[in-house]
């Protein structure tokens, strides 16, 4: 096959970081059996690590230019012929490469295919016309008040607005009385804007893979430590899977399921979110046809041994992704965020690795280091950790002692 893949994301090999050490396309793809090509940046770089030869590479300064792309693409369909497979794992690059799929005959997801992980609005509009539980929302535009206005007399505040396809909780804002959302709407850049009801409850996420038949064959539920929004404000971030064989995870799994398969979803990972309201309600809030970020396919392959990334590569490559797996143990994770003011550097933080029972891995930045201004889960953070055991209390215990401990202090430079 013809096959190009597109890098973005960093590898740090022979340091103590694991950013994205999952994402190893030469055990994905056999390079002496396939013609690849490689279209990175220069992060994306990194995490080449084929042997040299056995592959062609275009830098990009920047991969959201959609031009760029196509010329790259241009040119290899001149010298080695069609283009068999457009490999992308960044979900703020999924749209480009579905736009290019359709231009230029590529297989694989087409824009009408990625919107079902991507629009808001579409992936609850289906979720809710199956019969399942949604938050009430509509579509609103930069100027439309009076709108926004009348959706706010029928559902009251809190409410939530958010771009249709955004991630990691950018753009998000939580809008708690009239004048706060006749300002927010009044300021909208262009298009359409998801205005929805504020659920009260804790969020949860589900991980897993949808085969080429729609079918979900692996699911992993866990439940958040505070959520992606509070990260951005400066919480940390974290979450610990739910104990198989539970009340719980069972009817998390089946909601999941009946909601991926209500929006279609096919051949790819999963990342999904819902509500378990204070009224014992499950409420599906968005789902991404992608792999987590954070460190959640770390936790999820130490838990399970599935790389989700090598099963989102062998059902884009034609396999069937990995059928079944079972969890032999409880994972977790938490994310301290870097701090205000950067760039500074460290002059004291807080371990646990051999002091908390339930840590198996660390990743905090050493005395001396200088944090830098950086966006993304990826980037080095105050303090990650990943933690392990047979059931989650303990998992709960040490996350709480972390929680309450850990500690990192810096100054200028």
């Amino acid at each position: 096959m013809n096959i190009v893949i597109v890098s973005n994301f960093a590898r740090f090999p022979g340091t103590a970081r694991w950013d994205f050490e999952l994402v190893r396309y030469e055990d994905f793809i056999d390079h002496t059996a396939h013609q690849v090509t490689y279209l990175a940046n220069r992060k994306g770089r990194s995490a080449i690590t084929a042997p040299a030869g056995s592959y062609t590479l275009h830098e990009l300064e920047a991969l959201d230019d959609i031009a760029a792309w196509r010329s790259v693409l241009q040119g290899v369909i001149r010298e080695r012929g069609p283009v068999d497979r457009l490999i992308v794992f960044s979900e703020f690059l999924l749209d480009i490469a579905a736009e290019l799929r359709e231009e230029l005959g590529i297989p694989g997801n087409r824009p009408a295919d990625n919107r079902l992980g991507r629009d808001k609005l579409l992936m609850k509009h289906k979720v809710g016309g199956a019969g399942l539980r949604v938050p009430h929302y509509t579509g609103v535009a930069a100027g439309e008040v009076d709108k926004a206005l009348a959706f706010a007399r029928d559902n009251g505040f809190p409410l939530i607005l958010k771009p249709v396809d955004g991630a990691s909780s950018a753009g998000v804002q939580t809008l708690q009385d009239e004048a706060a959302l006749r300002a927010a709407v009044a300021a909208l850049p262009p298009g359409e804007w998801d205005l929805e009801e504020f659920i009260d409850g804790r969020l949860f996420h589900i991980d897993g893979l949808v085969d080429v038949d729609g079918k979900v064959t692996f699911i992993v539920p866990s439940r958040y430590v505070n959520n992606c929004l509070d990260f951005t404000r400066g919480a940390p971030l974290g979450s610990v899977m739910l104990a198989p064989g539970s009340e719980l995870h069972e009817r998390v799994c089946q909601f999941t399921t009946a909601c991926i398969e209500a929006i279609g979803l096919k051949a790819c990972p999963f990342h999904l979110e819902l509500f378990h309201s204070q009224r014992d309600e499950l409420v599906f809030l968005e789902v991404g046809a992608r792999v987590a970020g954070a460190d959640v396919p770390y936790m999820i392959h130490r838990s399970t041994g599935v790389n989700l990334f090598a099963e989102w590569v062998a059902m884009a490559m034609g396999g069937s992704g990995r059928l079944s797996a079972r969890a032999t143990s409880v994972g977790g994770w938490l994310m301290f965020p870097r701090p205000a003011g950067l760039p500074l550097r460290v002059t004291g933080v807080t371990t646990f690795a051999g002091r908390l029972p339930t840590v198996w891995r660390q990743l905090v930045p050493p005395v001396g280091e200088l944090l830098q201004p950086d966006s993304g889960y990826a980037s080095m953070q105050a303090g990650r950790f990943l933690f392990e055991a047979e059931r989650p209390e303990p998992i709960e215990r040490d996350i709480e002692t972390v929680l309450r401990e850990f500690s990192l202090s810096t100054e200028q430079p």
